[in-house]
């Protein structure tokens, strides 16, 4: 009978110890939980194998939605232009005649100056780029372009921002795997961002999952989708085939189907009544600050969020120092002279020039009531996340130019999925413009919770 006691007290106390673990692994970061790189490569190759073309000059018109594809990853619409215009920025350091000469004038010209964002008034449907078919020699010299070494380079540094960016929505949504999560990049590519949300919704429901479940392996996955018949089915076996049999990655996760949960997680709420759309790029960002502990934002009035006000740099210092946890600062002694003791953002500040994160506008001042920019913003959240650098980075921004204090933090950004909305779908960021409280919240909810760290 001791030993049996003993017995149970060992195999409770072993439990009791798993628990920690099993909650630590669901708060791991997509970066601490999968190999990026490996992702990367592996999703290259996916879509070499299954997009149209399957190669790196792949151009082709696809008539079945009226504009020109082209690149390993089928890029349509505004990416294909934006391919594009990296390749004219990148060739021979940027050499605009290397490009002419391939591209030809009209079609040189057209990529260098036609913005990616046109009015949608001009072609409710897609935009310009949305319809655009290309000539039998324009096809001839976007292959040529393409396939070059300059083409080859541009393409996995945009395919790395597009697989990165995916994969992260997928870790966000509940996939725990890397062939999981290539699976979601698919579906990503091929709905869209808004449009996949719809999918997983089905494939979840069909699983019986809540919209927070977890979904920990690739058959599982599949399976869901399978059961919810979704409308592009067999191109999700040829998918979960490429995976399983040619890349091998069907032996992770637990593959079996689990409980249905009998009622769903509750959806977090706002009481804000000037919220964006739910498939807005800012929507689950402004949920998240207002739901998160301790919370980022509380709006600004009990029903209002003012999405399109600007923020104070006083502002963005405090919902970056309330997201990191509000630490306490080590001094009470600073040399500005306009931060007062005991302001709201006082300790935010203190703590940020003490970690290195802002030295102000300059030694005596840091212009707590001035609007914060997008290139002071996301300075800022560079340096938190402890100034990265890469060195195949590239911009499409002509309005960045390599020696500004935030080219760093601006190239991070872009390739690191905190970038969003209408400043990286043209030529220009606008470093000067001043950040709205829907892109500082957005900028802090991809850091802080998709994992652009």
């Amino acid at each position: 009978m001791k030993h049996r006691i003993i017995a149970i007290l060992l195999v409770l106390c072993l439990c009791a110890s798993l628990v920690p673990a099993a909650q630590a692994a669901e708060t791991r970061s997509l970066a601490a939980s999968i190999d990026i790189d490996q992702l990367v490569d592996h999703g290259i190759s996916m879509f070499k194998a299954l997009e149209a073309g399957g190669k790196w000059d792949s151009v082709a018109n696809m008539t079945s939605i009226g504009c020109v594809g082209m690149g390993i990853m089928g890029w349509i619409n505004s990416s294909a232009l934006q391919l594009l215009k990296w390749c004219a920025s990148s060739a021979k350091g940027g050499d605009p005649e290397y490009t002419r000469s391939i591209l030809g004038d009209d079609l040189y010209y057209e990529v260098v100056n036609a913005p990616v964002a046109i009015a949608s008034e001009l072609m409710p449907k897609w935009g310009y780029w949305g319809s655009r078919l290309f000539s039998a020699q324009e096809l001839a010299a976007a292959r040529t372009l393409l396939g070059s070494t300059v083409g080859i380079r541009v393409q996995k540094n945009l395919a790395r921002l597009y697989i990165t960016k995916q994969a992260q929505r997928g870790w966000n949504a509940g996939v725990r795997t890397e062939a999981g999560l290539l699976y979601y990049c698919s579906a990503d590519n091929h709905y869209g961002e808004g449009g996949v949300k719809g999918f997983m919704s089905k494939v979840k429901s069909a699983l019986g999952l809540s919209s927070s479940g977890i979904i920990g392996s690739l058959r599982l996955f599949h399976q869901g989708a399978v059961l919810a018949n979704v409308d592009t089915l067999s191109y999700r076996t040829k998918v979960y085939n490429y995976l399983v049999k040619t890349l091998k990655l069907n032996q992770d996760g637990d593959e079996t189907t689990p409980t249905p949960t009998p009622t769903p997680d509750p959806t977090p709420t706002v009481p804000f009544t000037d919220m964006p759309p739910a498939d807005h790029w800012a929507y689950d960002a402004i949920v998240w600050a207002y739901n998160s502990t301790p919370r980022i934002t509380a709006g600004t009035s009990e029903t209002t969020f003012s999405p399109n006000e600007n923020v104070t740099r006083a502002e963005a210092m405090t919902f970056l120092w309330i997201a990191a946890g509000k630490p306490a600062p080590s001094s009470t002694n600073t040399s500005f002279t306009d931060i007062k003791v005991g302001s709201y953002y006082y300790k935010a500040v203190l703590w940020a020039v003490e970690q290195g994160y802002t030295t102000g506008r300059s030694a005596t001042c840091f212009a707590p009531k001035g609007n914060v920019t997008r290139a002071e913003m996301l300075t800022f959240l560079w340096a938190y996340a402890k100034k990265p650098s890469q060195s195949w980075w590239n911009l499409p921004f002509t309005d960045v130019p390599a020696g500004k204090y935030y080219y760093s933090p601006v190239c991070w950004a872009y390739y690191g999925g905190i970038l969003v909305g209408a400043e990286n779908n043209g030529n220009s960021f606008c470093p000067d413009t001043p950040c709205t409280r829907a892109y500082v919240v957005t900028y802090l909810y991809n850091l802080f919770v998709m994992t652009a760290r």
